[in-house]
Formats: structure tokens, sequence, C-alpha cells
């Protein structure tokens, strides 16, 4: 369980999303130019190429689970959309009278519902937002809360990508007269290729609450098909071993689809396990037409797929399919050629 729950409304927002994710420790806020960008960091939508589909299921804590599902879609060049559905179920709760004496369950439940929009600025910058609307049920009462999150991306080299982002600004999460503020959290990260097999991540958050965490990941790909992941989180280890900062998992990556899953030990209260599956649109076919396209060009004149530059990456240097390995072409640059 993460340090700041119970403390914030809607502390569900900080379980990570997604077996990738969760795998890398959280540390994904540079890396999330795929379907998890409108919760991770909606600045990755600049970067997006093709329609994704992610769903996710979390077997959590004793009887918790937890649910995710997002969509994104590019509009035109360097301008993209997406939407995302979180949902949260504690599961029962034994319920007492003013007595003390056993009154029977009651169960709840916390969703969250985004939009999200992504731009570039420049060759090299992106921008994006995010706005949710969250809903909290429990017994018979319920809240409702608005956030939004605000995120930049900035790919410095080919390899490496920065990144910075504030999540959960927004209005409190009130049952009754009592109100909770969401987690509101700044976060910077870096993700950096070394060659094609090797991605290392790091990630620095501080929270409203005062609480400042690391987060790392690492990400090696043995073989084209296969991903095997590792990371630490230190938000997770207040008042529980260190174990329960460490987090592992694997990807199987077919024809551009990609399955995901991430086991996380929470120390003394037991362990999670993450499966999910991120699907994307004509990746097969743009994977035969990179692999042609590299076999051919030309050193001095980068070539383009949709609106990336191409750079001179040796053939056995390339990050594997669907890694981002270059920068976006501005609107003026995609006329002109």
């Amino acid at each position: 369980m993460l340090a700041s729950s119970g403390t914030e409304g809607a502390s569900f927002l900080d379980i990570p999303v997604g077996g990738r994710p969760a795998a890398l420790g959280n540390a994904y806020a540079a890396v999330a130019y795929d379907a998890y960008a409108p919760v991770l960091n909606p600045a990755g939508l600049g970067f997006i190429e093709r329609s994704e589909l992610a769903g996710m299921h979390l077997s959590y804590l004793e009887s918790i689970n937890y649910e995710y599902a997002s969509f994104v879609h590019p509009l035109t060049v360097g301008h993209s959309i997406g939407a995302a559905i979180q949902y949260f179920r504690p599961g029962d709760v034994n319920a007492t009278n003013a007595n003390g004496d056993p009154a029977g369950t009651f169960s709840g439940s916390y969703a969250a519902y985004s939009l999200a929009y992504g731009q570039t600025i420049s060759d090299k910058w992106t921008l994006g937002v995010t706005g949710k609307l969250l809903h909290a049920g429990i017994a018979n009462y319920s809240a409702e809360a608005y956030g939004a999150d605000l995120g930049t991306m900035y790919s410095v080299t080919e390899r490496l990508m920065l990144a910075g982002l504030i999540t959960n600004i927004g209005t409190k999460l009130t049952f009754i007269n009592n109100g909770d503020s969401l987690p509101l959290t700044y976060k910077a990260g870096a993700s950096y290729w070394v060659g094609r097999l090797l991605n290392l991540n790091l990630q620095g958050e501080y929270a409203k609450t005062g609480l400042a965490s690391a987060h790392t990941g690492v990400e090696w790909h043995p073989i084209e098909m296969i991903a095997l992941r590792a990371g630490f989180r230190t938000d997770t280890v207040k008042e529980l071993s260190a174990i329960a900062g460490l987090t592992t998992g694997i990807g199987l990556h077919l024809f551009g689809q990609e399955f995901d899953y991430a086991f996380i030990p929470v120390g003394d209260l037991g362990s999670t396990h993450y499966f999910s599956l991120v699907l994307r649109w004509g990746e097969a076919e743009r994977a035969k037409r990179n692999l042609i396209r590299y076999a051919h060009r030309q050193p001095e004149k980068p070539e383009k797929e949709g609106f990336w530059s191409v750079y001179n990456f040796d053939e056995h240097d390339l990050p594997p399919e669907g890694t981002l390995i270059a920068q976006p072409l501005t609107n003026s640059q995609e006329n002109a050629q």
C-alpha cells in the first residue's frame, strides 16, 4: 500500500496502471508515448503514430481489484487524443453499529474518467493535458471531484527523453461535509536507450503531502519478442520492508502487439499481480515497412515514417519495434516533404 494512502482523497490514483509501467517502478513519465499516455503523461500523445488500446486487470491485496482501459488516436501530424477509465474496488468492509457490535458489511468503489490531448510544439518538444472526473461511492454515500494533469516531454537526442508532469490538480473529493484533496504530485523523469537492448528509466516525485520519492526501472530485450523488467520505488517502503519497493515483470511482443505481466511484492501484506494487453492498429505492417527501409536507406539522407525522421542507426543498433527512436517533424517540415 502506498505511504500516502488514507491521507488524501482518491489515493488509488497513485497505484500504477499497466504491467510495463508497474514493472518499471512506475518510472514512466518519459516513456508514456503509448496507450498509457492519458494517465501517465498526456504529452506522450504528441508522439503517437497509430491507434492503441490498452486493458489491465490488477489482483491487489486481499479482495481488492483494479481495472484500467484506455484508447489513443492520432488526429493529424503531431496532434492526438486519448481516453481512459480507472476502476478501483476495495472490497467488502465489516461494519459496526454505535455500540461496536457487528452490523454486516458494506462496499465501495472509486472511478476516474479521463480525456487527454497532446501535441508537438517544436521538432523536439511536446505538451499535453488530461481532464478527469472522479466518482466515489461508499455504502449509500457518493462524492465527485474534478482534476487535471499537465505534462511535457523533450527529446534531447534520439536516445534520451526528458519529461515533466503535474498530476491531480483539482477539487476536493467530498463526502457529506468532509472533503479530501486529490493526491497532487510533481514528477520529473528521464529515459535512455543503451543500444537496442537496454532501456534505463529514472523518475523523481514530490507529493503535496511532503513525501518525496525516487523511481527507477530497467528494461532488457534479450530477443525481439521478450522484455525483462525490474525496478525499485521508495514511496512504498515507508513502514514496510525494503522488499516492498521492488518491482519485476515480463513483456511478450508479437506482430507489434504486447502482453505484460508484473509481480509486485508488498512486504508482509502479500503481493500483487498485473496482467495487461496493448493492441496497436497497423503495427505489423508498419514493422515490415521499417525493416525494408532500414535495409535500403541512404545514411546521408534520413527518411521518414509517418511524421518521424529516421536517424542513422546501424541495423543491429535499433531499439525494439514500437520504441520511439526519433523526433517528430513539425507541420512545416511535413508539408515541405
